[in-house]
């Protein structure tokens, strides 16, 4: 007897199957094309999502055809191969094949252009775009252990020798505090493991999360990347060296792996097995970095990539610190634009140079000087005639020194020099006593100066300085003191002088305070004193005056006296903010321009000082 199936069943089947064939379609559509990405032209150009599906496979081969192209006439980037491929297969790597790459690269070989290879793929742009924000930090020139190169200068966030597993869990589901998705990326290792910076940049966040523990946040210098590093180590989760606001390496030791979080109670082990979760964020949008919008990329794929290039480590004796071993350094984006901007102020200050020494006759005194000049009494050698040495810190182990931070025995050995061949140090205050006719300089007269008001300072130039009986102008930003007055840090490499430091110092007499900013040295810009894209000029004058007279408030109220010289940030300033400072009662300033300054009677001399940067590259005697 055949049995009749109900047309209720058979309903329920048909649209079963209709249902699953239209969420089969949208799957393929998704799969074709980039999430979320704005493509209609009455939409913010900023993109608000990025599906990184890119292959090991298709990131090993891009990265090879760059750096092996790199010397040659047609240098083929592997964010440009990346951006072929990814609008080729509409963002889907499944669908990978090495030649297509090879097609690619040997296209540009042949001399087309990237944009007549990509005339007809409208998302090549967007890809482009995405691909470099997520991969712009990874290639690059760098220098490591006296060999300089080009490739990889991104490291594995695992130091060398040290075993994990991991496979491609981005995505996965997590139900601690409420059901979410694991937008990072999970390393199975020991407890204790090295955790290691995978790019050079700026530690932006420590401390504890509920949900990550003990975790770091570090980012890029371009400020695209912010990579997140979590559930490092009870009792002892970062390097001693790490602090929010420090610049890192890459390859730097910045932690160690551990299993805390999961609670609310600070230094807990409430992860069931060590692990190290770090992911990468992307921030296109700084409005959006704490946002439920947030961009991060599946990092499964770019860790297999960077086990290629792992950090050696060491542990001194007595130690319970990993430091890396060897040297690496690189050219940054931050550097790259330091150096640009130090180019430019550089050329115009030399044509000036030229108009007003070679011009004959000579210009007259009225020329409006421009950002990069310096008065007439300046670029002549009329006068007494004054080296001025810039010191940043003194710091005693060799893994913290380099062009700014020095061996304390450098300056012991300056001093030294500095005495056998007759000179002798003198303060602003002796400079302006001599400009206005009060009192005499000494016959070979010589500064010393110290920026930013490390605690090493103290610890080592104070206790020479007394020693030798001689004196230095120690210029601190005073929101860094004001922070280390409250927490009391005293670590030789990255602390900062407190008040009482200052004021022990001053009344010494060994040591001048002058004025570097209250709060215009931050890590946040390369020329905080400037105007910023969103100030107006009275909004740009009127917190520069906040800022120099918060200082010298400070000044008064701890060290009873204000300080009379203004040393620019960075070295940064123009014609506007000199004259800003004139107007807020400096007497003097100092840039970080080389050369020598003649001090006349003639209060004019006292501005834009040069110095020279006492680096261990080169010898007192050069520049004296």
């Amino acid at each position: 007897m055949r049995r009749k199936i109900p047309l209720r069943f058979i309903s329920r089947i048909f649209w079963t199957i209709f249902f699953l064939l239209l969420s089969a379609a949208a799957l393929i559509i998704t799969d074709l094309l980039p999430v979320s990405m704005d493509v209609s032209s009455d939409q913010s150009d900023t993109i608000k999502w990025v599906d990184f599906d890119v292959t090991y496979e298709a990131l090993k081969k891009a990265m090879t055809l760059d750096i092996e192209s790199y010397s040659s006439d047609t240098h083929i980037s592997w964010i440009d191969t990346l951006a072929y491929l990814g609008s080729r297969y509409g963002g889907n790597f499944s669908l990978y094949q090495e030649k297509h790459a090879d097609d690619f690269a040997a296209r540009c070989r042949d001399g087309e252009t990237i944009s007549e290879i990509t005339k007809d793929m409208k998302l090549f742009s967007y890809y482009q775009e995405a691909y470099g924000a997520v991969l712009g930090g990874f290639l690059g020139e760098f220098t490591e252990n006296g060999n300089k190169q080009y490739g990889l200068k991104a490291f594995s966030p695992v130091a060398s020798g040290y075993y994990y597993t991991h496979y491609d869990d981005f995505g996965a589901g997590r139900s601690y505090g409420y059901q979410r998705h694991h937008f990072g990326h999970d390393l199975m290792l020991s407890t204790g493991t090295p955790i290691i910076a995978v790019e050079s940049g700026i530690v932006e966040a420590t401390g504890w999360n509920q949900y990550g523990g003990w975790r770091i946040g570090i980012r890029s210098y371009d400020g695209l990347r912010y990579y997140y590093y979590a559930h490092l180590r009870k009792d002892h989760p970062y390097n001693d060296r790490i602090y929010e606001g420090m610049t890192v390496t890459a390859g730097d030791v910045i932690g160690y792996s551990g299993q805390t979080g999961y609670s609310r109670k600070e230094n807990v082990n409430n992860i069931d097995t060590p692990h190290l979760h770090y992911g990468m964020q992307l921030i296109f949008d700084e409005t959006e970095k704490d946002s439920p919008n947030q961009i991060w990329i599946d990092m499964y794929a770019i860790t297999k990539l960077l086990s290629q290039h792992q950090s050696e480590v060491y542990q001194p004796d007595g130690s319970k610190e990993y430091y890396r071993s060897g040297f690496f350094s690189e050219r940054s984006y931050y550097q790259d634009e330091l150096l640009k901007e130090e180019t430019e102020r550089l050329q115009k200050y030399y044509e000036l140079h030229d108009r007003i020494i070679l011009s004959d006759p000579p210009v007259s005194n009225d020329l409006e000087l421009s950002s990069a000049s310096a008065s007439d009494d300046n670029l002549t050698s009329e006068g007494v005639q004054l080296p001025i040495l810039m010191y940043h810190a003194l710091v005693s182990e060799s893994k913290y020194q380099n062009t700014y931070f020095i061996d304390p025995d450098i300056f012991a050995s300056d001093l030294q020099y500095l005495k056998e061949n007759g000179y002798t140090t003198v303060t602003v205050s002796d400079l302006i006593a001599y400009v206005n006719n009060e009192a005499p300089l000494p016959e070979k007269p010589v500064m010393l100066t110290f920026d930013d008001g490390y605690y090493n300072n103290y610890l080592y130039a104070y206790p020479l300085l007394k020693e030798n009986g001689m004196k230095a102008v120690f210029s601190p930003v005073g929101k860094f003191t004001d922070d280390y007055s409250m927490i009391h840090n005293t670590h030789e490499y990255y602390a900062y002088l407190t008040w009482d430091h200052l004021r022990e110092m001053e009344l010494s007499g060994a040591v001048e305070i002058q004025n570097h900013s209250y709060n215009l040295h931050s890590n946040d810009s390369i020329k905080p004193i400037m105007k910023r894209s969103s100030e107006t000029d009275e909004e740009h004058v009127k917190r520069l005056q906040n800022d120099l007279s918060h200082f010298q408030s400070r000044a008064e109220d701890f060290l009873l006296k204000t300080p009379s010289a203004f040393v620019y940030p960075y070295g940064a300033y123009n014609q506007e903010i000199e004259t800003l400072v004139r107007e807020l009662g400096f007497q003097a300033t100092f840039s970080c321009r080389e050369g020598m300054n003649y001090i006349t009677h003639n209060p004019e001399c006292l501005f834009q000082l040069k110095r020279y940067l006492r680096s261990p590259q080169r010898s007192i005697s050069e520049m004296l």
